[in-house]
């Protein structure tokens, strides 16, 4: 990927994202490693065009707010449909892969996120 934004490094950001998930499921991380990295391209490619609209003034932070929200419906989604991730394990990745990004976000993006 090798984008930076305003000194955030994409592809530190999704090294550490993608290995907070692995501390998660260690024990079943090779059934589940090309998904966890897959959304972790996914999230750090919505995080350059939440910079581009950011940009060209099309989306405020609000917005952006919104945009993550909804991701992360998709995502929790995208997870459950692993048979071995429960609903309890998909929620603890998917915390530990957005708290990564949203503390990326805030400091690329200067958007305070929850």
């Amino acid at each position: 990927m090798n984008t930076i934004i305003n000194g955030v490094d994409l592809d530190a950001v999704l090294l550490e994202a993608i290995n907070a998930a692995k501390t998660i499921i260690q024990s079943d991380w090779p059934a589940i490693r090309a998904e966890v990295e897959n959304l972790g391209r996914s999230m750090a490619r919505d995080m350059i065009f939440l910079h581009q609209q950011q940009q060209a003034g099309t989306l405020s932070d609000n917005d952006i707010g919104l945009f993550l929200d909804d991701q992360k419906i998709v995502t929790r989604l995208r997870l459950r449909s692993i048979a071995i991730v429960t609903l309890q394990l998909a929620e603890a990745i998917l915390n530990a892969m957005t708290a990564v990004f949203r503390s990326a976000i805030y400091r690329a993006l200067g958007c305070d996120v929850r």
